[in-house]
Protein backbone atom coordinates (compact mmCIF):
# COMPACT_ATOMS: atom_id res chain seq x y z
CA UNK A 1 0.00 0.00 0.00
CA UNK A 2 1.05 3.32 -1.29
CA UNK A 3 2.33 5.96 1.88
CA UNK A 4 1.16 9.08 2.13
CA UNK A 5 2.42 12.39 3.00
CA UNK A 6 2.65 13.83 6.51
CA UNK A 7 4.49 16.90 7.69
CA UNK A 8 4.25 15.45 11.48
CA UNK A 9 5.16 12.25 10.82
CA UNK A 10 8.39 11.18 12.59
CA UNK A 11 11.63 10.10 11.39
CA UNK A 12 11.25 6.39 12.54
CA UNK A 13 8.35 5.88 9.85
CA UNK A 14 11.34 6.34 7.44
CA UNK A 15 13.35 3.87 9.06
CA UNK A 16 14.19 0.55 7.57
CA UNK A 17 12.37 -2.42 8.91
CA UNK A 18 14.95 -3.59 10.94
CA UNK A 19 15.45 -0.76 12.80
CA UNK A 20 11.40 -0.14 13.43
CA UNK A 21 11.79 -4.29 14.90
CA UNK A 22 14.71 -3.54 17.29
CA UNK A 23 12.99 -0.65 18.60
CA UNK A 24 9.62 -2.25 19.01
CA UNK A 25 12.08 -5.34 21.09
CA UNK A 26 13.64 -2.55 22.89
CA UNK A 27 10.34 -1.91 23.82
CA UNK A 28 8.95 -5.26 24.62
CA UNK A 29 12.23 -5.83 26.55
CA UNK A 30 12.21 -2.96 28.60
CA UNK A 31 8.09 -3.81 29.26
CA UNK A 32 9.30 -7.57 31.03
CA UNK A 33 12.16 -6.26 32.92
CA UNK A 34 9.75 -4.22 34.64
CA UNK A 35 7.11 -7.27 34.71
CA UNK A 36 9.96 -9.21 36.24
CA UNK A 37 10.30 -7.08 39.41
CA UNK A 38 6.42 -6.13 39.77
CA UNK A 39 5.03 -10.18 39.76
CA UNK A 40 5.51 -13.37 40.96
CA UNK A 41 4.30 -16.98 39.49
CA UNK A 42 3.09 -17.32 36.06
CA UNK A 43 3.41 -13.69 35.31
CA UNK A 44 7.01 -14.30 36.63
CA UNK A 45 7.63 -17.19 34.75
CA UNK A 46 6.36 -15.42 31.24
CA UNK A 47 8.03 -12.29 31.58
CA UNK A 48 11.05 -13.73 32.18
CA UNK A 49 11.22 -15.54 28.91
CA UNK A 50 9.74 -12.76 27.14
CA UNK A 51 13.08 -11.24 28.34
CA UNK A 52 15.21 -13.88 27.40
CA UNK A 53 13.14 -14.13 23.54
CA UNK A 54 13.68 -10.42 23.48
CA UNK A 55 17.12 -9.81 24.48
CA UNK A 56 17.75 -13.43 21.82
CA UNK A 57 15.55 -11.81 18.83
CA UNK A 58 17.18 -8.46 19.23
CA UNK A 59 20.92 -9.57 19.10
CA UNK A 60 19.15 -11.54 15.95
CA UNK A 61 18.19 -8.45 14.50
CA UNK A 62 21.59 -6.62 15.41
CA UNK A 63 23.53 -8.36 13.37
CA UNK A 64 21.23 -8.53 10.51
CA UNK A 65 21.36 -4.75 10.99
CA UNK A 66 24.76 -4.81 10.82
CA UNK A 67 25.03 -6.44 8.03
CA UNK A 68 22.33 -4.56 5.90
CA UNK A 69 23.19 -4.30 2.24
CA UNK A 70 24.44 -1.30 0.81
CA UNK A 71 21.23 -1.72 -1.18
CA UNK A 72 18.72 -1.07 1.42
CA UNK A 73 21.20 1.78 3.49
CA UNK A 74 20.63 3.72 0.08
CA UNK A 75 17.22 3.04 -0.31
CA UNK A 76 15.92 4.22 3.48
CA UNK A 77 18.26 7.25 3.42
CA UNK A 78 17.03 8.62 -0.31
CA UNK A 79 13.46 8.23 1.32
CA UNK A 80 14.44 10.09 4.13
CA UNK A 81 16.30 12.83 2.23
CA UNK A 82 12.45 13.49 0.13
CA UNK A 83 10.23 12.65 2.38
CA UNK A 84 11.21 13.72 5.66
CA UNK A 85 9.21 16.61 6.69
CA UNK A 86 12.73 17.89 8.37
CA UNK A 87 14.62 17.76 5.21
CA UNK A 88 12.70 20.13 3.99
CA UNK A 89 10.26 18.66 1.46
CA UNK A 90 12.33 19.32 -1.53
CA UNK A 91 9.21 17.58 -3.95
CA UNK A 92 6.82 19.89 -2.30
CA UNK A 93 3.90 17.59 -1.47
CA UNK A 94 0.59 18.21 0.53
CA UNK A 95 -1.14 16.18 3.39
CA UNK A 96 -2.26 13.16 2.10
CA UNK A 97 -0.82 13.43 -1.04
CA UNK A 98 0.98 9.55 -1.92
CA UNK A 99 4.44 9.32 -1.95
CA UNK A 100 6.37 7.72 -4.89
CA UNK A 101 7.68 3.87 -4.82
CA UNK A 102 11.41 3.78 -4.51
CA UNK A 103 13.05 0.97 -6.06
CA UNK A 104 17.04 0.46 -5.54
CA UNK A 105 18.95 -2.25 -7.90
CA UNK A 106 22.64 -3.25 -7.03
CA UNK A 107 24.36 -3.13 -10.76
CA UNK A 108 27.78 -3.72 -10.05
CA UNK A 109 29.79 -3.52 -6.66
CA UNK A 110 29.58 0.08 -6.21
CA UNK A 111 27.18 1.55 -8.65
CA UNK A 112 23.53 1.18 -8.10
CA UNK A 113 20.19 1.74 -10.19
CA UNK A 114 17.63 3.78 -8.12
CA UNK A 115 14.00 4.02 -9.55
CA UNK A 116 11.23 6.63 -8.46
CA UNK A 117 8.22 6.13 -10.14
CA UNK A 118 6.13 9.13 -11.67
CA UNK A 119 2.87 8.40 -10.12
CA UNK A 120 2.31 11.12 -7.74
CA UNK A 121 5.41 13.44 -8.89
CA UNK A 122 6.37 14.59 -12.08
CA UNK A 123 9.66 13.97 -13.94
CA UNK A 124 10.63 17.09 -14.60
CA UNK A 125 10.89 17.80 -10.63
CA UNK A 126 12.68 14.46 -10.41
CA UNK A 127 15.04 15.13 -12.82
CA UNK A 128 16.00 18.45 -10.39
CA UNK A 129 16.61 15.95 -7.58
CA UNK A 130 20.07 14.80 -7.97
CA UNK A 131 21.76 17.58 -5.43
CA UNK A 132 19.46 16.30 -2.93
CA UNK A 133 19.44 12.69 -3.38
CA UNK A 134 23.40 13.05 -3.91
CA UNK A 135 23.39 14.97 0.15
CA UNK A 136 20.96 12.73 1.91
CA UNK A 137 23.41 9.91 0.89
CA UNK A 138 25.67 10.85 4.28
CA UNK A 139 27.45 9.37 6.92
CA UNK A 140 28.94 5.41 5.92
CA UNK A 141 27.27 6.30 2.44
CA UNK A 142 28.60 9.46 2.03
CA UNK A 143 31.08 8.39 -0.90
CA UNK A 144 27.90 7.25 -2.77
CA UNK A 145 26.68 10.21 -5.10
CA UNK A 146 24.24 10.52 -8.21
CA UNK A 147 25.90 10.59 -11.51
CA UNK A 148 23.57 10.03 -14.06
CA UNK A 149 19.95 10.56 -14.90
CA UNK A 150 17.28 9.13 -16.98
CA UNK A 151 13.90 9.31 -17.85
CA UNK A 152 12.06 6.79 -19.92
CA UNK A 153 10.67 7.66 -22.53
CA UNK A 154 6.93 7.28 -21.46
CA UNK A 155 7.66 9.42 -18.48
CA UNK A 156 6.65 6.35 -15.76
CA UNK A 157 9.87 6.56 -13.85
CA UNK A 158 13.28 8.56 -13.46
CA UNK A 159 16.15 6.47 -13.01
CA UNK A 160 19.13 7.52 -10.87
CA UNK A 161 22.63 6.10 -11.32
CA UNK A 162 24.13 6.00 -7.73
CA UNK A 163 27.89 4.62 -7.85
CA UNK A 164 31.12 4.86 -5.21
CA UNK A 165 32.49 8.32 -6.70
CA UNK A 166 35.92 7.18 -4.15
CA UNK A 167 36.45 4.20 -6.31
CA UNK A 168 39.00 4.76 -8.19
CA UNK A 169 38.91 2.98 -11.61
CA UNK A 170 41.37 3.94 -13.52
CA UNK A 171 44.33 1.64 -14.82
CA UNK A 172 47.98 2.13 -14.10
CA UNK A 173 50.01 -0.16 -17.04
CA UNK A 174 53.36 -0.66 -16.30
CA UNK A 175 54.47 -1.45 -19.91
CA UNK A 176 52.78 -1.32 -23.44
CA UNK A 177 52.31 -4.96 -23.43
CA UNK A 178 49.80 -4.99 -21.24
CA UNK A 179 47.46 -2.36 -23.11
CA UNK A 180 46.72 -4.43 -26.11
CA UNK A 181 42.64 -5.26 -25.79
CA UNK A 182 40.69 -8.20 -25.34
CA UNK A 183 39.78 -7.42 -29.40
CA UNK A 184 40.42 -5.28 -32.04
CA UNK A 185 37.13 -3.49 -31.75
CA UNK A 186 37.50 -2.35 -27.99
CA UNK A 187 39.15 0.53 -26.62
CA UNK A 188 39.84 0.39 -22.68
CA UNK A 189 39.50 3.74 -21.20
CA UNK A 190 39.14 2.83 -17.27
CA UNK A 191 37.45 -0.39 -15.50
CA UNK A 192 33.83 -0.90 -16.47
CA UNK A 193 34.65 1.66 -19.37
CA UNK A 194 35.44 0.80 -22.79
CA UNK A 195 35.31 2.77 -25.98
CA UNK A 196 33.23 0.06 -28.59
CA UNK A 197 33.88 0.19 -32.33
CA UNK A 198 31.31 -1.37 -33.49
CA UNK A 199 28.62 0.53 -32.26
CA UNK A 200 30.47 4.17 -32.05
CA UNK A 201 31.68 6.67 -34.47
CA UNK A 202 34.39 9.18 -34.98
CA UNK A 203 36.02 10.91 -31.45
CA UNK A 204 35.99 15.15 -30.65
CA UNK A 205 38.45 15.26 -27.43
CA UNK A 206 38.73 18.76 -25.94
CA UNK A 207 41.08 19.74 -23.52
CA UNK A 208 43.18 22.43 -22.49
CA UNK A 209 47.11 22.56 -21.93
CA UNK A 210 48.21 20.09 -19.48
CA UNK A 211 44.52 18.19 -19.28
CA UNK A 212 46.22 14.78 -19.92
CA UNK A 213 44.40 15.13 -23.63
CA UNK A 214 47.12 14.47 -25.96
CA UNK A 215 48.30 11.54 -23.53
CA UNK A 216 44.81 10.06 -23.40
CA UNK A 217 44.62 10.14 -27.15
CA UNK A 218 47.71 8.35 -27.49
CA UNK A 219 46.73 5.72 -25.38
CA UNK A 220 43.65 4.46 -27.50
CA UNK A 221 46.53 4.47 -30.27
CA UNK A 222 48.69 2.79 -28.06
CA UNK A 223 46.08 -0.22 -28.19
CA UNK A 224 45.09 -0.02 -31.67
CA UNK A 225 48.91 0.22 -33.05
CA UNK A 226 49.31 -3.66 -30.68
CA UNK A 227 47.26 -5.37 -32.98
CA UNK A 228 49.01 -4.70 -35.75
CA UNK A 229 48.01 -4.01 -39.39
CA UNK A 230 45.06 -5.92 -41.41
CA UNK A 231 45.02 -7.50 -45.17
CA UNK A 232 42.89 -4.60 -45.65
CA UNK A 233 45.34 -1.43 -45.96
CA UNK A 234 44.15 -0.57 -42.12
CA UNK A 235 46.00 2.74 -41.23
CA UNK A 236 46.62 4.48 -38.15
CA UNK A 237 47.72 8.33 -39.72
CA UNK A 238 48.72 10.72 -36.78
CA UNK A 239 48.57 14.67 -37.89
CA UNK A 240 50.77 17.08 -36.06
CA UNK A 241 50.73 20.54 -37.75
CA UNK A 242 52.39 22.35 -35.06
CA UNK A 243 55.82 20.09 -35.15
CA UNK A 244 55.72 19.26 -31.43
CA UNK A 245 56.54 16.39 -29.64
CA UNK A 246 54.55 13.80 -32.11
CA UNK A 247 55.68 15.15 -35.27
CA UNK A 248 59.43 13.91 -33.67
CA UNK A 249 58.31 10.42 -34.11
CA UNK A 250 58.46 7.92 -37.26
CA UNK A 251 55.68 7.95 -39.89
CA UNK A 252 53.97 11.18 -38.20
CA UNK A 253 52.63 13.74 -41.14
CA UNK A 254 53.66 17.16 -40.08
CA UNK A 255 53.88 20.56 -42.83
CA UNK A 256 55.77 20.62 -45.22
CA UNK A 257 59.78 22.22 -45.27
CA UNK A 258 57.91 25.15 -46.95
CA UNK A 259 55.49 25.78 -44.05
CA UNK A 260 52.66 24.33 -45.95
CA UNK A 261 50.04 21.75 -45.33
CA UNK A 262 50.39 19.68 -48.58
CA UNK A 263 51.43 16.78 -47.09
CA UNK A 264 48.86 17.01 -44.40
CA UNK A 265 45.87 17.23 -47.63
CA UNK A 266 47.38 14.29 -48.89
CA UNK A 267 47.47 12.23 -45.87
CA UNK A 268 43.45 13.06 -45.75
CA UNK A 269 43.57 11.82 -49.31
CA UNK A 270 45.18 8.50 -49.13
CA UNK A 271 43.08 7.62 -45.65
CA UNK A 272 39.58 8.59 -47.73
CA UNK A 273 41.03 5.80 -50.45
CA UNK A 274 41.42 3.62 -47.90
CA UNK A 275 37.63 4.00 -46.77
CA UNK A 276 36.69 3.52 -50.46
CA UNK A 277 38.52 0.47 -50.94
CA UNK A 278 37.63 -1.56 -47.76
CA UNK A 279 33.76 -0.16 -48.21
CA UNK A 280 34.03 -1.99 -52.46
CA UNK A 281 35.43 -5.01 -50.48
CA UNK A 282 32.49 -5.13 -47.66
CA UNK A 283 30.29 -4.72 -50.66
CA UNK A 284 31.53 -7.47 -52.80
CA UNK A 285 31.31 -9.85 -49.69
CA UNK A 286 27.69 -8.74 -48.92
CA UNK A 287 26.46 -9.54 -52.35
CA UNK A 288 28.14 -12.58 -52.33
CA UNK A 289 26.92 -13.54 -48.87
CA UNK A 290 23.27 -11.89 -49.39
CA UNK A 291 23.70 -10.21 -46.38
CA UNK A 292 25.37 -6.91 -44.68
CA UNK A 293 29.09 -8.10 -44.02
CA UNK A 294 30.91 -5.55 -40.91
CA UNK A 295 34.31 -4.84 -40.64
CA UNK A 296 35.16 -6.83 -38.18
CA UNK A 297 33.32 -9.76 -39.06
CA UNK A 298 35.63 -10.52 -41.97
CA UNK A 299 38.92 -9.29 -39.46
CA UNK A 300 40.03 -5.56 -40.69
CA UNK A 301 40.89 -3.97 -38.34
CA UNK A 302 40.14 -0.24 -37.11
CA UNK A 303 41.85 2.68 -38.63
CA UNK A 304 42.57 6.16 -37.25
CA UNK A 305 43.36 9.14 -38.19
CA UNK A 306 43.98 11.31 -35.62
CA UNK A 307 44.27 15.24 -36.26
CA UNK A 308 46.34 16.64 -33.22
CA UNK A 309 45.40 20.52 -32.32
CA UNK A 310 42.74 20.31 -35.30
CA UNK A 311 41.97 24.70 -35.27
CA UNK A 312 45.93 25.04 -36.01
CA UNK A 313 46.07 22.77 -38.72
CA UNK A 314 42.79 24.13 -40.24
CA UNK A 315 44.41 27.51 -40.16
CA UNK A 316 46.85 26.54 -42.79
CA UNK A 317 44.62 26.06 -45.63
CA UNK A 318 44.41 29.29 -47.91
CA UNK A 319 40.36 29.70 -48.24
CA UNK A 320 40.98 29.90 -51.78
CA UNK A 321 43.14 28.16 -54.22
CA UNK A 322 46.11 29.40 -56.05
CA UNK A 323 47.62 28.26 -59.08
CA UNK A 324 51.32 27.95 -57.77
CA UNK A 325 49.71 25.30 -54.76
CA UNK A 326 47.60 23.16 -56.48
CA UNK A 327 44.40 23.56 -57.43
CA UNK A 328 42.81 21.54 -54.54
CA UNK A 329 44.56 23.02 -51.67
CA UNK A 330 42.41 25.32 -50.36
CA UNK A 331 40.10 25.43 -46.53
CA UNK A 332 37.09 23.87 -47.84
CA UNK A 333 38.79 21.26 -49.52
CA UNK A 334 40.26 20.05 -46.48
CA UNK A 335 36.70 20.35 -44.69
CA UNK A 336 34.81 18.59 -47.72
CA UNK A 337 37.44 15.32 -47.55
CA UNK A 338 37.42 15.34 -43.50
CA UNK A 339 33.50 16.01 -43.55
CA UNK A 340 33.43 12.98 -45.85
CA UNK A 341 35.55 10.35 -43.42
CA UNK A 342 33.87 11.58 -40.22
CA UNK A 343 30.11 10.79 -42.29
CA UNK A 344 31.15 7.83 -44.15
CA UNK A 345 34.39 6.43 -42.75
CA UNK A 346 32.71 4.42 -39.76
CA UNK A 347 30.63 1.36 -41.85
CA UNK A 348 34.27 0.61 -43.28
CA UNK A 349 36.18 1.09 -39.17
CA UNK A 350 38.06 3.86 -40.22
CA UNK A 351 37.32 6.45 -37.40
CA UNK A 352 38.72 10.17 -36.88
CA UNK A 353 39.93 11.77 -34.05
CA UNK A 354 39.93 15.57 -33.56
CA UNK A 355 41.75 17.38 -30.88
CA UNK A 356 40.58 20.91 -29.85
CA UNK A 357 42.26 23.16 -26.85
CA UNK A 358 39.10 24.32 -26.12
CA UNK A 359 35.46 23.19 -26.56
CA UNK A 360 34.39 26.95 -27.09
CA UNK A 361 35.99 27.42 -30.25
CA UNK A 362 33.91 28.28 -33.10
CA UNK A 363 34.90 30.88 -35.14
CA UNK A 364 37.47 29.36 -37.57
CA UNK A 365 37.39 26.48 -35.49
CA UNK A 366 35.18 22.83 -35.49
CA UNK A 367 32.23 23.37 -37.94
CA UNK A 368 28.69 22.94 -36.19
CA UNK A 369 28.16 19.66 -39.04
CA UNK A 370 31.54 18.02 -38.10
CA UNK A 371 31.12 18.31 -34.36
CA UNK A 372 27.84 17.36 -34.16
CA UNK A 373 29.22 14.13 -36.40
CA UNK A 374 31.69 13.23 -33.95
CA UNK A 375 29.46 10.77 -31.84
CA UNK A 376 32.11 9.46 -28.84
CA UNK A 377 32.58 12.51 -26.85
CA UNK A 378 35.46 13.24 -24.71
CA UNK A 379 36.21 16.57 -22.57
CA UNK A 380 39.61 16.73 -20.49
CA UNK A 381 39.03 18.69 -16.62
CA UNK A 382 36.44 19.58 -17.81
CA UNK A 383 33.96 22.36 -16.68
CA UNK A 384 30.07 22.77 -16.85
CA UNK A 385 30.72 26.23 -19.20
CA UNK A 386 32.80 23.90 -22.18
CA UNK A 387 30.64 20.73 -21.10
CA UNK A 388 27.42 22.54 -21.73
CA UNK A 389 29.43 23.41 -25.72
CA UNK A 390 29.48 19.40 -26.38
CA UNK A 391 26.63 18.37 -25.12
CA UNK A 392 22.58 19.18 -24.08
CA UNK A 393 22.83 20.66 -21.04
CA UNK A 394 19.84 19.04 -19.14
CA UNK A 395 22.88 15.46 -19.55
CA UNK A 396 24.79 17.37 -17.12
CA UNK A 397 22.72 18.46 -14.17
CA UNK A 398 24.42 15.37 -11.84
CA UNK A 399 27.81 16.80 -12.84
CA UNK A 400 28.91 19.51 -9.46
CA UNK A 401 31.72 21.92 -9.92
CA UNK A 402 35.25 20.55 -8.51
CA UNK A 403 38.65 20.56 -9.42
CA UNK A 404 39.39 17.62 -11.90
CA UNK A 405 43.27 16.37 -12.46
CA UNK A 406 45.17 15.73 -15.61
CA UNK A 407 43.37 12.49 -17.42
CA UNK A 408 40.28 13.18 -15.64
CA UNK A 409 37.39 13.57 -18.24
CA UNK A 410 33.80 13.32 -19.19
CA UNK A 411 32.32 11.19 -21.37
CA UNK A 412 29.81 9.72 -23.78
CA UNK A 413 29.41 7.62 -26.99
CA UNK A 414 26.55 6.39 -28.76
CA UNK A 415 27.17 3.03 -28.77
CA UNK A 416 23.76 2.08 -26.71
CA UNK A 417 25.72 1.94 -23.21
CA UNK A 418 27.51 5.11 -22.75
CA UNK A 419 25.28 7.28 -24.23
CA UNK A 420 24.69 9.86 -20.50
CA UNK A 421 27.53 11.56 -20.06
CA UNK A 422 29.61 9.74 -17.32
CA UNK A 423 33.13 10.26 -15.53
CA UNK A 424 36.05 8.68 -16.33
CA UNK A 425 40.01 8.48 -15.89
CA UNK A 426 42.11 7.31 -18.46
CA UNK A 427 45.19 4.71 -18.37
CA UNK A 428 48.11 5.91 -16.74
CA UNK A 429 50.82 4.59 -18.28
CA UNK A 430 53.91 4.28 -16.36
CA UNK A 431 56.70 3.61 -18.79
CA UNK A 432 58.17 5.71 -21.39
CA UNK A 433 55.41 6.61 -23.36
CA UNK A 434 56.46 8.34 -26.86
CA UNK A 435 59.12 5.81 -27.02
CA UNK A 436 56.63 2.81 -27.10
CA UNK A 437 54.78 5.15 -29.45
CA UNK A 438 57.37 5.21 -32.20
CA UNK A 439 58.41 1.74 -31.64
CA UNK A 440 54.85 0.82 -32.44
CA UNK A 441 54.55 3.08 -35.24
CA UNK A 442 58.01 1.49 -36.80
CA UNK A 443 55.92 -2.43 -36.65
CA UNK A 444 52.86 -1.07 -37.67
CA UNK A 445 54.19 0.02 -40.92
CA UNK A 446 57.68 -1.56 -41.01
CA UNK A 447 61.06 0.21 -40.22
CA UNK A 448 61.94 3.36 -42.92
CA UNK A 449 64.25 1.85 -45.45
CA UNK A 450 67.45 3.71 -43.64
CA UNK A 451 66.38 3.27 -40.37
CA UNK A 452 65.34 6.51 -39.19
CA UNK A 453 62.79 8.38 -38.47
CA UNK A 454 60.76 10.66 -41.64
CA UNK A 455 60.03 13.98 -40.31
CA UNK A 456 57.47 16.35 -41.91
CA UNK A 457 55.82 15.51 -44.60
CA UNK A 458 56.50 11.77 -44.76
CA UNK A 459 54.56 9.52 -45.29
CA UNK A 460 54.06 5.75 -44.32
Amino acid sequence: MKKKYNSKALRLEFAAPTTKAIIVLITLHVFSSIIMMLSNGIALYISRYTFIASMFLMAVLIIIKSKESQKAKIKHKVKLGLFYHSNGNPLHFQNGEYLPRIKVKQLENDVFLLSIDCSSVSAENLQKMPSIISSSLNGKQAQYAVTIVNTDTAYNNVKFYVENVTVDKSYTFKNVNEMKPPHPTIIKIQKGTNIDLTTSGSMLVAGKTRSGKTTGIIAMLIQALSWGRDDYGSNITIIDPKRAELSMLPHVVSVDEDGEARSILQALKDFEATIRMRQAYLNQKSLEVGDAIHWWDCGMHPSFLFIDEYVSCRSMFPKKAKADKGFDYFLQNFDDILRRIVTMGASAGCFVIISIAEASVEEGGLPSMLRNAMTTKILFKPTLTEGRLMWDSSKLESFPERVYSAGDCWFSSTDGEHDDVTFAHFPLMDFPVYKELGNLLKRYYGESADGGSPQGGARP
